[in-house]
Order: structure tokens, then sequence, then C-alpha cells
């Protein structure tokens, strides 16, 4: 079982609660919409809609403009989940900030440039063993 520090969150998996979170965000969030935003296959999202469905987080509904596309609405369980969620955030988010106070302006302005050109790095690396 998962522990997220909120009971409400344990029968939810990451992908699960990210998916929640862009469907209460999206206007009209459909599959492709949710596949866009997340970044993930249409069709791995529709195995997480079904998921939602089954555990009451999401219900699907029409338009009454656009009858054959389906859209997705949090559920009132849904939404106690995407706000429990958005809670975790903000409070790692929180603990962040502590611990970045440790730390002078100049010193995190470094570390930002040196993980800034070491991706460029590994990106340059990555397009010319494409080539090979």
């Amino acid at each position: 079982m998962k522990n997220y520090g909120n009971p409400l969150l344990q029968d939810y998996g990451i992908t699960e609660m990210h998916c929640i979170e862009h469907i209460g965000k999206i206007t009209h969030p459909n599959v492709t919409k949710i596949s866009s935003s997340l970044h993930i296959t249409r069709g791995g999202v529709s195995k997480i809609i079904k998921r939602l469905i089954n555990k009451g987080a999401i219900t699907p509904y029409h338009e009454e403009s656009n009858k054959k596309e389906v859209y997705y609405r949090l559920t009132s369980l849904g939404q106690k989940v995407f706000d429990a969620h958005e809670q975790l955030h903000r409070v790692w988010n929180d603990k962040d900030q502590e611990f970045f106070k440790k730390f002078k302006q100049q010193d995190i302005a470094f570390v930002e440039n040196f993980i800034e050109q070491y991706i460029q790095h590994l990106k340059q690396t990555l397009k010319e063993k494409m080539k090979c």
C-alpha cells in the first residue's frame, strides 16, 4: 500500500493522480487532450480512465453539441483526490523552499547553469549517437 500522507490517496498510483489532476484542469478533457497533456499514449490513458471510472473518481459525459466525443469530469470523490494531491504538492513545495533557503542565490544559479549545460551535452551526445 502506498503512503502519500493522506489515506484518501492510498488507492491511487502516481499516474492515476496526475490523470485526475489533468482532468480537473483541462477544459473538456477527452482521451486525446489528456494523452497530450500527460505525454502518455491514448491507449495508456484509456486504461487509466477505465480504472478511475471503476474507482468512482471520474465519469464520462457528452457535450450537447457533440454527442460522438466522450469527455470526462471529476466526481465528488475525484475532486477530493484532486484536492489531496494538490495539497501534497504544496507540502512538498514548501519543504523544497525551506531546503533552498540554506543556499545563496549565486550557488543555486551555478547549479542551475551546470544542469542546463549538462542537459545540452546529453542531447548533443544522443543526437550524435542517433546518426551512427
